[in-house]
């Protein structure tokens, strides 16, 4: 089962549409956030909701209702799915566009059962494709995912692409990147990339085990000596990395502090329900 809350109701998704005249359709105008259940609460609802503001904010869009408002919204959808949920919240641009300002925004949530990926993805590690370039507007949760879904037309094999602007790494399609290398971890910092939920736990995850930790943009040419690679997102937790363009890293096989994090991680999820 899967349901959407559009227009101060829920419905089944395939029934809900947006005009043509929604600046989404017309110029690519949008932000959104997603996260998923752990145990039938939502996990760090609080922390992508502040994301989501910062994101409209950026945008210069208007906040389609209060914050009280949506979290109800949210609550109430995992309560009619029943089962673990993976959500979406979706803010357009609407209809109008007014002195940098988009004033009356369309939202809408999606929710559909959580679909958890291959094993094989953590147990064999998948291949990224660098692009030479950065995501666009890097700083906030938009909808514009073209670049990512062309390039990876072109490469079929690759799990996301890489965004690696003059040879700095910052992070895949819709993960943040952490690099391995002479036994530090290393990752983009934020005024670089988006402020990534499950970024921020596998940091203090990391520190508190004792891992050294330095926010600073992984180079291309660190790759050839990297020991470890992985990325992370809140439905995907950690997914380990062991090819990068045609460039193996590592032993080409899933390293073992990857596989130490997506242990501790795993185990300590359920404190950050909210």
């Amino acid at each position: 089962m899967s349901i959407a809350y559009f227009e101060g109701e829920f419905r089944p998704l395939t029934s809900v549409s947006i005009p043509v005249t929604d600046m989404a359709l017309q110029r690519g105008v949008g932000v959104f956030d997603s996260l998923r259940t752990l145990g039938g609460k939502p996990l760090a609802l609080g922390l992508h909701l502040d994301r989501l503001q910062l994101s409209l904010r950026d945008a210069g869009i208007s906040e389609p209702v209060s914050r009280q408002e949506m979290e109800a919204v949210i609550r109430e959808g995992i309560a009619r799915m029943g089962e673990e949920t993976s959500i979406r919240i979706y803010v357009t641009g609407g209809d109008r566009y007014e002195e940098g300002n988009f004033p009356a925004p369309r939202w809408f949530a999606l929710f559909e059962p959580i679909h958890r990926l291959d094993r094989s993805a953590t147990t064999q590690g998948v291949t990224l494709w660098p692009l030479p370039h950065e995501r666009p507007l890097p700083l906030l949760k938009s909808i514009n995912y073209m670049a990512a879904f062309v390039e990876k037309g072109l490469h079929p094999e690759s799990f996301e692409v890489l965004y690696c602007p003059a040879g700095e790494i910052t992070e895949a399609t819709s993960s943040n990147a952490f690099m391995v290398i002479d036994g530090k971890i290393l990752t983009a910092p934020l005024e670089r990339v988006l402020s990534g939920v499950t970024r921020t736990f596998v940091l203090e995850t990391a520190r508190e085990a004792g891992y050294r930790v330095e926010e600073r943009c992984p180079k291309v040419d660190e790759l050839s000596r990297a020991a470890e690679f992985f990325i992370t997102g809140s439905v995907k937790e950690i997914v380990p990395v062991v090819k990068v363009g045609t460039t193996r890293i590592g032993d080409g096989a899933p390293g073992p502090v990857t596989r130490h994090l997506i242990q501790l991680l795993s185990a300590s999820l359920d404190r950050r329900v909210d």
